[in-house]
């Protein structure tokens, strides 16, 4: 091989790159495990399918008491468990395009990684039904540019089935009066996204509308899309940050983000917001594996998606998810 130096920076990536792909062993391309992630499908479906129906008891119910009716009446007539699906097949659809976004650039690259793990929740304690979901990727990435297409490619796909989710749900939900409301409530923050739809089908207060559970399942789809665009340890953001400005500055922005979560978790005390979430990102730490070369660097078009992913976290953060309103 030619070992002459090349004047442009460009070049002399891409000469590096050269000597030391040759060295990086083949990914493997293993048929998917398919039992556990369709175990864990019919398990979360089952429990999304109960918190949406509770989440539609809630939507259309007036009083306690006719929450009250609604939860006994279930138990003799099961099938009444099926008003639950719009929520159930909005967030399904949410957390499977936002995982198999990642799992497809994956496959693209040949890179070693599970199906999609939806993750179940008790829907009478997690009013969503699910903590979310996850891939794990088993092997290393070859470059930066890999790891940025693989980190950026979830956020996206979610994002584009949680906008017409968001405006459906809009769409479906009503508005109530303040007299209506209780002294003591909870009170869920709006991301940005959430304000900008709102304005276009609701006047006033949008603390006062009514959310439809496929409204629902876009705000806790905005959650998820947010917090995993954290540039912080190896999540979405953490991978798009590292891509672009290496080792030194993911440590930066990956400790700032830690901080900064802590802070703004205590101005929704006592609910204590984002708390947990950091410390399960401290457990897991907050360092990033390097890829096999480590070389950060990408070019225009990458960045750009880069500005449309910091754009996306603008939009759908929510500072404090929930806080109490009044005493209960």
């Amino acid at each position: 091989m030619d070992q002459t130096p090349l004047r442009s920076p460009a070049g002399q990536v891409q000469r590096i790159e050269t000597v030391f792909v040759q060295n990086v062993p083949p990914f493997p391309n293993r048929r998917p495990k398919l039992v556990l992630p369709i175990l864990l499908l019919c398990i979360t479906s089952l429990t999304t399918l109960v918190a949406g129906f509770l989440q539609n008891l809630l939507f259309v119910s007036n009083s306690s008491g006719e929450v009250s009716s609604g939860l006994s009446s279930v138990l003799s007539n099961p099938l009444e468990l099926l008003s639950g699906l719009p929520y159930a097949v909005t967030i399904l659809a949410i957390l499977i395009a936002h995982e198999t976004g990642h799992y497809l650039a994956c496959r693209y690259y040949r890179i070693d990684a599970t199906l999609p793990h939806l993750i179940p929740a008790p829907p009478f304690i997690v009013l969503f039904g699910t903590f979310g979901a996850v891939i794990k990727i088993k092997s290393m990435f070859r470059d930066c540019r890999q790891l940025f297409d693989v980190g950026i490619a979830g956020p996206l796909a979610g994002f584009a089935v949680v906008v017409p989710a968001l405006i459906l749900g809009l769409r479906l939900s009503t508005q109530f009066e303040a007299a209506d409301l209780t002294e003591g409530r909870l009170e869920f923050g709006e991301p940005l996204l959430f304000r900008i739809f709102a304005e276009l089908f609701f006047s006033g207060d949008t603390s006062l509308i009514n959310l439809h559970p496929i409204g629902w399942a876009a705000w806790f789809g905005m959650l998820a899309t947010s917090l995993n665009l954290l540039p912080v340890g190896q999540l979405d953001g953490g991978h798009i940050v590292y891509s672009i400005f290496g080792k030194k500055g993911h440590k930066l922005a990956s400790i700032t983000t830690f901080i900064g979560l802590v802070a703004v978790s205590f101005a929704s005390w006592p609910m204590l917001g984002y708390l947990l979430f950091a410390v399960i990102l401290l457990v897991l730490r907050l360092r990033h594996p390097p890829p096999y070369i480590d070389l950060p660097g990408l070019d225009r078009n990458r960045r750009t998606l880069a500005l449309i992913s910091l754009a996306i976290f603008v939009l759908t953060f929510i500072p404090i998810p929930v806080q109490v309103i009044g005493e209960f």
